[in-house]
């Protein structure tokens, strides 16, 4: 299991290394520039990340990480656990300055640093971004207790009906990988989740319905003959995900985009990854989340060794101590 945690650590950060210099870029934009992505490109040629390093990850990994090791050092996963380790990942990688903290959790962690309770809202990306820490540590938990690992992680920043039925749905989704799902098993699990998302929030904001974007993907995968799907092009698919269910920071957008593109890249973490970063808008979130979901169904990653060794020696990863981590944090959590 610990080999697994890792390559699944090891694909979120790759994503999110080989989408942040395309972050906010138009579809048509990388494609004039780039093509396909398939290599860790140039921040020089970001539109919002120009100071950073080639291979560096950004928020998004390093809250997951920061999350893990405040869970086995806490022993818990309460929201005042999941607030202290937000406040010491904001202190210690100055996100401000780098240019990669989302506004919501910008908004909360400075109230969380002054003593304050954070205000309802958020409904971007920032929800479903860190939610693969609870769920690489409730894994084997029963279903009350992801809920409720899923819900202290995502309310303390995004109190919102549409962050956390997309932060439910991804983490069902996750849970539905790592136990050999179907792709329309997969996306049932996360109708589930989202469904029990809506009952739980309590702030519910005007946006559109994760839960009724999955059911369109559905309804079109099986209307669609496994020959026609054969036919349809890497570009053809990103577009339709790109033009149709959209790839903004909101998270119902990110956590459509990503649970569309591994549903179709399934056990091929690379191409997940490399269409997560050429797809356009929140892309490092998207390859991030796309490429951890197909890390949980491959028997090995098969993203080329040289981008491994890359992100984690630009970022000093230690993507083996956090695999630990994990697995020790189940067995003392859910024994």
């Amino acid at each position: 299991m610990t080999n697994r945690y890792k390559r699944v650590l090891e694909a979120f950060a790759v994503g999110d290394a080989m989408g942040m210099v395309t972050e906010f870029m138009t579809y048509r934009q990388i494609h004039d520039s780039f093509g396909f992505v398939e290599d860790l490109l140039d921040p020089v040629h970001s539109l919002i990340h120009p100071a950073l390093e080639r291979g560096q990850i950004t928020d998004d990994t390093e809250q997951v990480l920061y999350l893990i090791g405040a869970y086995a050092t806490n022993g818990d996963f309460s929201q005042e656990t999941v607030k202290r380790a937000l406040v010491h990942w904001f202190d210690d990688c100055d996100p401000i300055g780098k240019g990669y903290i989302g506004p919501s959790s910008q908004k909360a962690i400075e109230r969380f640093k002054r003593g304050e309770e954070s205000e309802t809202g958020g409904t971007t990306s920032g929800a479903p971004m860190r939610v693969l820490a609870p769920v690489l540590c409730n894994l084997h938990a029963k279903k009350p207790a992801l809920i409720q690992a899923i819900m202290d992680c995502v309310t303390p920043t995004h109190d919102t009906n549409l962050a956390i039925e997309s932060s439910l749905a991804l983490g069902f989704a996750y849970k539905a990988v790592f136990q050999e799902a179907t792709a329309e098993e997969m996306i049932d699990a996360a109708i589930d989740g989202a469904k029990i998302g809506a009952d739980l929030s309590r702030n519910e904001f005007v946006g559109p319905s994760i839960a009724q974007r999955l059911k369109i993907m559905k309804g079109l995968s099986s209307k669609t003959s496994a020959q026609e799907r054969s036919k349809i092009s890497d570009q053809e698919r990103l577009e339709w995900i790109y033009g149709v269910l959209g790839t903004t920071m909101e998270a119902v957008d990110v956590t459509g985009a990503a649970i569309a593109i591994s549903a179709y890249c399934r056990e091929d973490v690379w191409l997940a990854i490399c269409m997560g970063a050429s797809i356009g808008g929140d892309t490092d979130t998207i390859a991030a989340i796309a490429g951890a979901l197909c890390a949980f169904q491959a028997i090995e990653n098969n993203i080329p060794q040289s981008i491994i060794e890359r992100v984690t020696k630009v970022n000093r990863l230690n993507l083996a101590h956090e695999a630990s981590l994990i697995e020790r944090i189940e067995q003392d959590l859910h024994d």
